[in-house]
């Protein structure tokens, strides 16, 4: 008689899928990376082309390159709003698989706990069925004894 686990099945399911939970975590963890470094050169771009303005501004007058600089400004700070979305987005997903891994792994903890506790009361059955047995054959053996003893 060997232990069986009737939620076996269940329970390798549950990890594979925290297994799959995982790997898309990291996966979005390392596009919310490179998201976040590609939103902070944006704004440092910004910061360094509007102090390159400033220079600029003081040095020369004409109105043609200001309004090229406003231009570009204006379009890098659409980048940096966009850049910025998908900033939120990825974050967002990456919160949401957290909380499915999270679900995942308290159901995987549960099932691997019942089946700790389903292998002990099978190890304390089993043991009950030997010191049986044990006793049974003890008991067999001091009634021939006996008998052999009451014959002679």
């Amino acid at each position: 008689m060997r232990f069986h686990f009737k939620f076996q099945k269940l329970l390798e399911i549950e990890k594979c899928r925290e297994e799959g939970l995982v790997k898309e975590l990291k996966i979005l963890q390392k596009q919310f990376h490179d998201e976040e470094k590609l939103l902070g050169f944006l704004q440092s771009i910004l910061t360094l082309q509007q102090s390159e303005m400033g220079k600029k501004l003081c040095t020369q007058s004409e109105a043609g390159v200001f309004v090229l600089f406003e231009s570009y400004f204006s379009k890098l700070n659409r980048d940096i709003v966009v850049q910025s979305s998908k900033v939120k987005e990825v974050f967002k997903k990456m919160d949401h698989v957290r909380e499915k891994l999270l679900i995942v792994f308290k159901k995987r903890k549960v099932l691997e706990k019942l089946r700790e506790r389903y292998k002990k009361e099978y190890k304390e059955q089993v043991l009950r069925i030997e010191n049986k047995h044990f006793d049974e054959v003890a008991t067999s053996r001091f009634f021939r004894k006996r008998t052999k003893e009451d014959i002679h």
